[in-house]
């Protein structure tokens, strides 16, 4: 057995040679290890091999040592643990065909050979997952720090150098463009389910997300409100969300932020949820709700007296003004429609069969949701 590794070790450079083109070929994420140092890395370990093969005897310390270096340096370079064993197991499977190609003497121990071999990766592996775990845990939780410290430098509308630094060390562009999304969510439900955590962390586009005052912020690069909307309608993040505009740069990630904020004001339980660039015109009306409730103290209490009112004229506004439409979503007679509008003007002071009294009506029934809802 001693004379067969030596035969394959004479041959080694050939030996991870053909083992690291295999596994560049099969393992689509190696493209990131420079090949010079996957060949010098995948020949070491090969090495290490056959002479606890030659020696009939388990890996030293020093072999796992350098194993366990090898899976953290892939940990930082992004290849997950599960493609890291994978290659091992290509390299071996090219290690096993060298041996098998002319055993002469020891044909008859290779089965012992290869009971040893799957001894040799078992601990192996139990040493790369262990390692890279590590590491994982490690940049996970710097990842989740910077991601939660670029969120609060874009809600606090700073697109700085600072933030630029913080988005280039998260893998982010900059100057790429920005859609910002906002889940309500209780305060006693701040953790993310490791379900939804691990679909975030592995989404197919580059993002951040974080908990802040409330809500979940997911901030996507280089995707509109589309891929977003899907997001909420598949996954149970929180109750109403609001999806900012794609916009341009950090600056641009600023203001979907802000969108997205209006947006999530204008959601309600029939409109879970509300993407700024349907709801803009009545999301920038309710957050001045302070300013303006002077001007609709009348009609929101009308709303609030009379909510069969407020409700025929949401509905009506829905219909775009067409009676008929407000009838049969609400199951009345039209007469019965046009009779509660007619009644909130005469209570509200605004006629809601107009354009201006249409807005200012829904604008004070909205208000009077929100204040009601808490």
């Amino acid at each position: 057995m001693a004379d067969l590794c030596a035969r394959v070790m004479a041959d080694l450079d050939q030996l991870a040679h053909d083992s690291v083109t295999n596994i560049r070929r099969d393992l689509d994420a190696y493209a990131v290890v420079p090949f010079g140092e996957h060949l010098t890395t995948v020949r070491e370990q090969q090495r290490r091999r056959l002479e606890a093969l030659a020696g009939h005897r388990l890996l030293a310390d020093s072999d796992l040592d350098r194993a366990a270096d090898l899976a953290r340096r892939r940990a930082r370079q992004g290849i997950a643990v599960d493609v890291l064993i994978g290659a091992y197991h290509l390299g071996d499977q090219e290690l096993w065909r060298a041996l098998c190609r002319d055993p002469g003497s020891a044909a008859p121990l290779l089965p012992e050979v290869a009971a040893l071999m799957l001894k040799l990766l078992h601990a192996i592996s139990t040493v790369l997952a262990s390692a890279h775990g590590d590491v994982t845990r490690e940049l996970q939780t710097h990842r989740v720090t910077l991601s939660q410290r670029l969120i609060e430098l874009l809600l606090g509308g700073r697109s700085d150098a600072e933030a630029s630094r913080v988005a280039d060390a998260l893998g982010l562009d900059p100057q790429a463009d920005f859609t910002a999304g906002l889940w309500q969510r209780s305060e006693s439900d701040v953790v993310l389910s490791p379900e939804v955590r691990r679909e975030l962390d592995r989404a197919a586009v580059p993002l951040v997300h974080s908990y802040q005052s409330g809500a979940l912020v997911i901030l996507v690069q280089d995707v509109g409100h589309e891929w977003l909307d899907e997001l909420a309608g598949r996954l149970p993040l929180g109750r109403h969300v609001g999806i900012g505009l794609r916009r341009s740069g950090l600056a641009g990630a600023v203001l979907s932020l802000g969108d997205a904020g209006l947006g999530l004001s204008a959601a309600s339980a029939d409109r879970r949820v509300a993407q700024f660039a349907d709801v803009w015109a009545e999301a920038c009306v309710l957050s001045e709700a302070a300013r303006l409730e002077p001007l609709v103290a009348r009609a929101s209490g009308t709303a609030r007296e009379h909510p069969h009112l407020a409700e025929t004229v949401l509905a009506f506004a829905r219909a775009d003004m067409s009676v008929a439409r407000t009838a049969g979503e609400l199951h009345l007679h039209a007469n019965s429609v046009t009779y509660r509008l007619q009644r909130w003007e005469q209570l509200a002071g605004w006629d809601p069969r107009t354009f201006d009294g249409l807005v200012t009506s829904v604008a004070a029934c909205r208000l009077e949701i929100i204040r009601s809802s808490g």
